[in-house]
């Protein structure tokens, strides 16, 4: 009862502690000249440390944010962890005035309450200053991130999630979440992606690709579905890290994609100690990179899916390791139709990047405080 219902929404006690203290803000701010007309055209911040930076994530998330906005309108803020966490944000803000703020929760501490005062302060001096809140939040299931970005985005702002609002919206304290999301991805990589070599032809069985972080229960269902296809004649390849262990180059994980047969992935959340709802599947960036590869794509269908991509038509869905060898299989052994829905998922790709899908989704969600 306690692990399933009470502690999952734990997260609700300081959400509605911190709302009513910058409601009080608001109230006070009423008569206060607004800032904001001093303001031109919106500028957006985004923070991350030092690794996050090197990461392919926050690459393309500037990168994209470029594209949306103007390269002069988008700063990028490098926390270093060695340093007061705090300090260094009030800092860049004061240096950049900006309209909006991206928060993501890994960047600050990964201490429960160290963690929630260090969101507290942040909602607390973006309030004050009339900044609006954009949470990236890839790891709902965690309650110390769940927590800080309901923190963040108390007063105003959204937050996007990698999986149905529907499903989790009874674990989570307000509805300004914009999800399922696709990963933000820039025109100028899927530009680049077209220019990458392609592995010519050989006579070697074609086989199936996995990369990317093992963690259970992924680790588990990835060596089932590696059992059954051996049994078979057919080969998954998997190209696993564990966590915290150094990730290939850039240049090496696009490679991989784009010269796989096909790349299979899961969809699971990490079961690790502060937990909870970790049966929700959601949509990993692979989703998106795999296809804009031309690359097959074989993986679970999470919910809300359906309004990016369409199972058998972009990409081929499985619901178990049975089902996922026989689709495997079939796909292996029958190239024509491999490439037919790989092709098809591509050019769907390329229309949701060009579309700027990523930040559209959350200026809408924004509406009179969008980007735009």
């Amino acid at each position: 009862m306690i692990n399933d219902f009470l502690l999952p929404r734990i997260v609700f006690i300081p959400f509605f502690i911190t709302r009513l203290l910058l409601s009080t803000l608001r109230l006070v701010q009423v008569f206060l000249p607004n800032q904001k007309s001093k303001k031109s055209l919106p500028k957006l911040c985004i923070e991350a440390g030092i690794v996050g930076w090197k990461s392919i994530e926050f690459k393309e998330l500037y990168q994209s944010a470029c594209e949306y906005l103007d390269v002069d309108r988008v700063y990028k803020i490098e926390i270093n962890r060695e340093q007061a966490y705090f300090p260094q944000v009030r800092r860049a803000l004061n240096q950049l005035q900006p309209t909006h703020y991206l928060y993501d929760p890994r960047t600050g501490s990964e201490h429960w309450l160290q963690g929630l005062w260090q969101a507290f302060q942040v909602s607390y001096l973006l309030a004050l200053r009339r900044i609006i809140p954009v949470v990236l939040l890839t790891d709902l299931a965690i309650r110390t991130w769940r927590a800080q970005s309901a923190l963040v985005t108390a007063a105003s702002g959204v937050v996007v999630i990698f999986m149905a609002p529907s499903r989790i919206q009874p674990i989570f304290p307000h509805r300004r979440l914009v999800g399922p999301s696709l990963m933000p991805f820039s025109q100028a990589t899927l530009t680049w992606l077209d220019t990458l070599p392609r592995a010519q032809p050989d006579n070697d069985r074609p086989k199936a690709v996995f990369t990317g972080s093992l963690y259970e229960p992924r680790t588990s269902l990835l060596n089932a579905i590696q059992s059954g296809l051996q049994a078979r004649g057919q080969v998954l390849d998997i190209k696993g890290r564990q966590l915290g262990s150094p990730r290939v180059s850039d240049e090496e994980y696009w490679l991989r994609l784009a010269n796989a047969d096909l790349v299979v992935t899961t969809a699971d959340q990490m079961i690790q100690p502060g937990t909870d709802w970790t049966w929700v599947p959601h949509l990993l960036y692979r989703y998106l990179e795999v296809i804009a590869c031309r690359t097959l794509l074989v993986a679970p269908e999470v919910p809300g899916i359906g309004r990016f991509f369409t199972p058998g038509e972009h990409f081929v869905a499985f619901q178990n390791s049975n089902d996922a060898v026989d689709v495997i299989e079939y796909y292996l052994n029958n190239e024509p139709e491999r490439e037919r829905i790989a092709k098809q998922g591509y050019v769907r790709a390329r229309a949701l990047i060009e579309s700027r899908i990523f930040w559209l989704t959350i200026d809408v969600a924004l509406g009179h405080e969008s980007l735009t």
